[in-house]
């Protein structure tokens, strides 16, 4: 769709704009400013207009997600992470069916849809037994809308259900094939971890995303067991470890790395790395708190995710991501509200290498557009964003020009939610 998008409150950068507007063109956006100087770019297009009432921001940037975990929530709560990788994580996804997926995946992005997420990171490790589960999620993003990055993952450790598992051969043929069928949905290379993938397919994924010239989305360090089983076995850090299987570079995007040492944040950023910070779900699981505001010194990309999805929310994991850094430094003014927002929007969208994130020429038209009558007068509007707003405010999202959210649920999502359910009472314990 292609229009002049009008907005007398918008914000831009993290700042508010006062009667800003944006062109839309072929789902991008191609020319923006005040109002009074981008008219003349659109007068052939028609015209969309949001009121004082409205505050138009860019969609929220879901860095790391995996969206099955939808299922586990409220009957697995409360349980260490050994128990709830063990009981429920390994008891339950490895049995769901390609029609499971793509019913629980519906659910789970027109849930963040909803709040305001209009493009997700997917980790996705159900690909043992071929690409029919990975298929249907991405029938599910392309149903719904949401603009996605598919980390598609790599395991082979003999510990993880078979399910998941593969060969770096098989592994490779399949992400070559998804990447040529599929080239909209930015598919990636994700070898799970340093303990789920082994050395060689650790080398060989990073390997495979230099020559496909693709991200290579990695979970490291989210526990601290993981450099000691590292260094035991191979006499490194889990971050100096990767840099050994030259797994270390501009394409790396590391999730969590919780457990580093102030070396390993240096080496980060000397690579070029990005990091995914799981505020929430590293409060839910008892991980600990990443030092978001010490990479962020090193010049890392960091973005954040909502991994296990238990609310996918990222106005919830701005929140978290400020009031943690203010906790770990015992300081009020560490990673202040605009910082926060800027990884759940252009930060977190440059650590995905995704064009998005602002409203700006060159970006794509994906926004949201919140009720902004709870925010009072005197308060900045990022401000309001980050430590007041709710995931109701949002009114309507939009992707690629393309309005995904309407502000009640869908009829596609009316039938997951139903689906879920049934999938539930079959699956779980």
């Amino acid at each position: 769709m292609n229009e002049l998008v009008r907005c007398a409150r918008a914000l831009v950068g993290g700042a508010l704009r006062e009667d800003y507007a944006f062109v839309v063109r072929d789902g991008a956006i191609a020319a923006a400013g005040d109002f009074s100087e981008v008219r003349s770019w659109a007068s052939d297009l028609p015209a969309r207009s949001y009121p004082a009432n409205r505050l138009v921001v860019p969609g929220f940037v879901n860095g790391h997600s995996h969206a099955y975990q939808i299922l586990l929530r409220g009957w697995a709560d409360d349980w260490t992470f050994a128990k709830w990788r063990s009981e429920a994580l390994y008891r339950v996804v490895p049995y769901l069916t390609p029609d499971d997926v793509h019913w629980i995946f519906v659910a789970a992005f027109s849930e963040m849809l909803a709040a305001g997420i209009t493009t997700v990171a997917e980790f996705f490790y159900l690909n043992g037994a071929g690409n029919a589960h990975a298929e249907a999620a991405l029938l599910a993003a392309q149903e719904t809308g949401i603009r996605i990055v598919f980390a598609r993952t790599w395991m082979d450790a003999q510990y993880a259900p078979a399910q998941f598992r593969e060969s770096v051969d098989l592994a490779a043929e399949r992400t070559l094939d998804l990447q040529a069928r599929y080239p909209w949905a930015n598919v990636c290379v994700a070898p799970h971890s340093l303990h789920a993938a082994s050395p060689d397919m650790i080398r060989a994924a990073a390997a495979f995303a230099r020559s496909q010239n693709c991200a290579m989305h990695v979970h490291v360090a989210e526990a601290s067991y993981e450099g000691v089983q590292t260094m035991q076995a191979h006499g490194a850090t889990p971050i100096g470890l990767l840099d050994r299987l030259d797994a270390l570079d501009e394409r790396t995007i590391a999730i969590h790395a919780i457990y580093i040492s102030e070396d390993e944040r240096r080496l980060l950023g000397e690579r070029g790395a990005a990091v995914i910070h799981n505020p929430m779900t590293n409060q839910y699981l008892g991980d600990g708190i990443c030092d978001v505001t010490a990479l962020r010194s090193y010049g890392v990309r960091v973005g954040l995710g909502t991994d296990a999805d238990v609310k996918p929310s990222l106005i919830d994991e701005m929140r978290a991501a400020s009031y943690l850094q203010k906790i770990l430094r015992t300081d009020g003014s560490a990673l202040g509200a605009g910082d926060a927002y800027a990884m759940g929007t252009r930060e977190g969208a440059a650590a995905l290498g995704v064009a998005c994130g602002d409203l700006i020429a060159g970006c794509a038209a994906d926004y949201v557009v919140l009720n902004a009558n709870a925010i009072d007068p005197w308060t900045p509007p990022v401000n309001a964003l980050v430590y007041r707003a709710q995931d109701a405010w949002v009114q309507a999202a939009f992707v690629g020009g393309v309005r995904v959210f309407t502000g009640e649920p869908s009829p596609l999502s009316v039938r997951a939610r139903a689906e879920l359910t049934r999938i539930a009472q079959r699956v779980l314990p």
